[in-house]
């Protein structure tokens, strides 16, 4: 097993056409890796090392930053099935052919996408706080892009209640420590602000009637 974790592993890079893809791996290497996709505005900082940490000791972890966000360069991309084909892009460069997949929110749905058009590409799913494109509640209107300015205020409202039990859970959060090879806060801003703008105007869009997968 690497001894490489979530808070240690370093960030590597893979060159797509123009899309320069941030991503770290880690874990216990074995028959297939486990693809983890973020919720709307994060990065491959905002996993929960509590989470990461639990599946890497079973499994070989791949996080990654889609196009135009966080560390990775380009676009960000305008709809759900743009965000997927960026996701393909990157597996394939990896020379990922084979793969289990966790999807959180946004993440859910690019793995229902991806599922979709790459049935051949996945073993397993896991959703996490997910449902179909353009689902009923899954709009992303009430976001704003003034709460980036609060990641962690953005984070409550959007996944946690009101509670004192929830926001209990949400007080043990253990973000990755600052390193040497995180980009500037304020591009991830900027990266993460165009993704909710086209979030709002994806959630418009006729869903995709998922079949079973």
């Amino acid at each position: 097993m690497s001894n490489a974790t979530y808070e240690t592993a370093p960030t590597e890079f893979v060159q797509v056409g123009g899309v320069r893809f941030a991503y770290r791996r880690f874990g216990r290497p074995g028959d297939l890796p486990l693809l983890l996709l973020n919720h709307l505005a994060a990065t491959l900082d905002d996993w929960d090392p509590l989470v990461t940490k639990g599946l890497a000791s079973e499994r070989e972890v791949i996080l990654f930053d889609n196009a135009g966000i966080g560390s990775s360069t380009g676009d960000t991309p305008p709809t759900v099935a743009a965000m997927t084909k960026d996701c393909v892009d990157f597996c394939r460069a990896l020379d990922l052919m084979s793969f289990d997949l966790i999807g959180f929110s946004l993440g859910g749905m690019i793995a229902q996408q991806l599922a979709q058009d790459h049935p051949d590409m996945i073993r397993r799913i896991i959703l996490l706080g997910a449902g179909p494109r353009g689902g009923e509640g899954m709009t992303f209107t009430e976001l704003s892009v003034d709460e980036l300015d609060d990641p962690e205020s953005l984070l409550m409202f959007a996944f946690f209640t009101s509670s004192d039990a929830s926001k209990g859970i949400q007080s043990c959060r253990r973000p990755r420590p600052v390193s040497g090879d995180m980009p500037l806060q304020e591009i991830v801003r900027v990266r993460a602000a165009g993704q909710i703008e086209h979030a709002k105007r994806q959630s418009f869009e006729t869903p995709v009637h998922n079949r079973e997968i």
